[in-house]
């Protein structure tokens, strides 16, 4: 998507994106109803049985309405099959998180918990623990008036997961409670999380048991079991703290009593100051469309402890919107830091990834840092046709989890999977996929041999990781096809409705890429990576460049469409164009599988093949799509399998129109594949 288009028919994109990890974030407005909303783009809702969990699940918490909870509107599917993607609509909170402002005064700051107070009250009686109260999840919308936000590690009274769905239960190790380290949550714990807020707003860091270190004061050991100390000077909120700050969660106040405790320390709200603008710091690297710089006016804030009153410089200029967009599957909204760029929570989980390396979720996020001079992978994948992705797809690696077989014709020419029928009952599909290096990865980063991996926050139902070989430029700035290269990315995610946590995921994601890292590092320095064998034929479609089989002629029939500017994918065989004058967009890609059938849509013939066009609203609003048989053969296992063109036209001009325009435009694609 690029700014100007539209999501779902209404929604008009207006700044953004920010991109990390595999989220993205933007700020759009909402045509129907004339106003601003934030747009994040989620995982999780690839399939229509998880999609319809998905909004079930956003529609519950959308029709929660509370003054100070930030509101979810709406759930939006575009796209189709592994091309399918999800939005989710919230409240747009202009304020920006409280999350690096200077001190505030104690009055002011139990002015603040009150309200969140308030909100927690509401949430108790219905059942939901927030799970991670911070200032980063707090958003200003006025003077003096905040809203709780982000629900990513919420979850229900009595439950074992987090209401979104694939995700363990997660939390920030400064804010959490004894009992939450302890996996272990309930309704008292969002008191102590709260009052930890609280105190870090005046103080300017959470509070730590007496010679806590840092991070994680309150993980398990002695620390958990000492007195948190509050060393700043609190004025009359000392006793309400302490009381909420109690290690027996059946000795701190409820949530309600918790809320009048602190408006009794605030005093008249009248009487208190306005919140002091955040401290400024340089914009985080956006993923603009057109290789730019991004939009000005979103603004990520570290999760750095705030300055006293007066320190620091003030964003001044109020002309000059200042966006915080925070993750989350369920509740998203405005927060800060790391989390708009890491797509996934700020807060850390449970337990340390793999080898020591931060935990799915962990806030320690960076961008891969630029790869020293070298051959790179351009020699080492040479031709894109031949080059073979299964030669990183070890089923033998993924054997410890159960039957693991795989299978190299489960999408485009571009990835290799491996199926995974886990001994635990979910089935898990371990991709590996060869992109070009054009976009920037986000992730912490960890070396072997000449192969960096990106560990890229785990978000929604899926787990990614990248691998970078010396001698590539990974740059956001690159443009052009291929410009950094050439990366393979491993996922490990759900190949059925299951819902795994992102540990499992990440784990499994872990155990394929350290065989990758092995295969890539035993090909010599000089070599190349194993060609497919065996070779796939000259008929098939491997060898077509997709983007050749609509002439700008055949374009024209979409309104607007830049034919000359197409975005490419890694060996040319994705294809998609964008209207200049609309939202409309056009995308021609190849695929592998079982034969479309009459399920798939209604058969007709276009250029001389078999056709299937599907039929209107099957895989999400204002989107039309043709699937044409190019060729059908026998797999390696004795099964009947094709190669396919799937023409795709979305945007808001009319299931009819839209059906039109795709046929006609896949009877132009059809007409110009190859001859067999």
């Amino acid at each position: 998507m690029r700014r100007g288009g539209k999501v779902g028919a209404r929604y008009r994109l207006t700044k953004g994106p920010i991109r990390g990890g595999s989220g993205e974030v933007w700020l759009a407005h909402d045509e129907e109803l004339g106003r601003d909303v934030v747009l994040k783009r989620v995982l999780g809702g690839e399939t229509p049985t998880g999609f319809d969990r998905l909004r079930a699940e956003a529609r519950v918490l959308a029709r929660f309405s509370h003054a100070h909870v930030v509101t979810l509107h709406d759930a939006v599917r575009v796209g189709r099959r592994t091309r399918a993607t999800t939005y989710l609509v919230m409240e747009y909170a202009p304020g920006g998180s409280l999350d690096h402002r200077p001190c505030l005064p104690p009055r002011l700051a139990a002015h603040l918990g009150a309200q969140i107070a308030d909100a927690l009250t509401a949430l108790h009686a219905e059942g939901i623990v927030h799970g991670d109260i911070k200032p980063g999840n707090v958003v200003a919308t006025g003077a003096r008036t905040v809203k709780l936000a982000d629900f990513g590690a919420a979850y229900r009274v009595g439950g074992k997961e987090t209401i979104t769905p694939n995700s363990a239960i997660g939390y920030t190790p400064d804010y959490a409670a004894p009992e939450v380290i302890r996996g272990q949550p309930e309704p008292a714990s969002d008191v102590f999380s709260l009052a930890a807020m609280v105190y870090a707003l005046i103080a300017g860091a959470p509070p730590r048991p007496p010679g806590g270190d840092g991070a994680g004061a309150y993980r398990i050991g002695p620390e958990a079991r000492r007195t948190v100390e509050l060393a700043a000077d609190v004025g009359a909120l000392r006793e309400p703290l302490m009381a909420m700050l109690r290690r027996d969660p059946g000795a701190r106040p409820t949530a309600e009593q918790a809320r009048e405790l602190l408006r009794a320390a605030a005093g008249p709200p009248a009487e208190l100051p306005a919140l002091p603008d955040p401290l400024a710091e340089p914009a985080p690297d956006e993923g603009a469309p057109d290789g730019g710089s991004g939009p000005a006016g979103f603004l990520t804030l570290g999760h750095g402890n705030r300055a006293p009153h007066g320190a620091g410089r003030f964003v001044r200029d109020h002309g000059r919107t200042v966006v915080v967009l925070s993750t989350a599957v369920v509740v998203l909204a405005a927060a800060a830091g790391v989390w708009a760029l890491a797509g996934g929570p700020g807060g850390a989980s449970a337990e340390p990834g793999p080898s020591g390396r931060p935990a799915p979720g962990s806030p320690a996020v960076s961008p891969a840092a630029p790869a020293p001079a070298g051959s790179g992978s351009a020699a080492l994948f040479g031709d894109e046709r031949t080059a073979d992705p299964c030669a990183l797809a070890k089923p033998s690696a993924m054997s410890r989890y159960g039957d693991a077989e795989l299978d190299a014709a489960y999408g485009n020419f571009d990835r290799c999977d491996v199926i995974v029928d886990t001994t635990s009952g979910p089935r898990i599909d371990i991709e590996v996929e060869f992109v070009d290096g054009s976009a920037q990865p986000t992730g912490s980063v960890h070396t072997t041999g000449r192969v960096r991996v990106v560990d890229e926050p785990a978000d929604g139902g899926e787990c990614d990781r990248t691998l970078l070989l010396d001698g590539d430029s990974n740059s956001a700035g690159g443009t052009g096809h291929g410009a950094g290269g050439v990366h393979a990315v491993v996922t490990a995610k759900p190949a059925d409705d299951s819902a795994p946590s992102s540990a499992v995921l990440c784990g499994m994601a872990d155990t394929a890429t350290a065989a990758a890292v092995d295969a890539l590092n035993a090909v010599p320095a000089d070599g190349r990576l194993p060609r497919r064998d065996p070779p796939l034929p000259p008929a098939s479609l491997v060898n077509t460049d997709a983007c050749t089989l609509l002439t700008p002629a055949a374009l024209e029939v979409v309104p607007g469409i830049d034919a000359g500017d197409p975005d490419v994918t890694y060996g040319n065989w994705d294809c998609s164009w964008e209207s200049t004058t609309s939202d409309l967009d056009v995308d021609l890609a190849f695929d592998r599988g079982e034969p479309p059938t009459a399920d798939d849509g209604s058969s007709t013939r276009l250029g001389g093949h078999r056709a299937f066009v599907a039929p209107p609203g099957e895989d999400g609003d204002h989107t039309a799509v043709v699937e044409v048989v190019y060729r059908t053969y026998t797999g390696s296992q004795g099964d009947r399998l094709a190669e396919t063109l799937e023409l795709e036209v979305s945007g808001s001009a009319g299931d009819a129109r839209l059906r039109s325009m795709a046929t006609e435009l896949a009877a132009s694609a059809a007409a110009q594949l190859p001859a067999r």
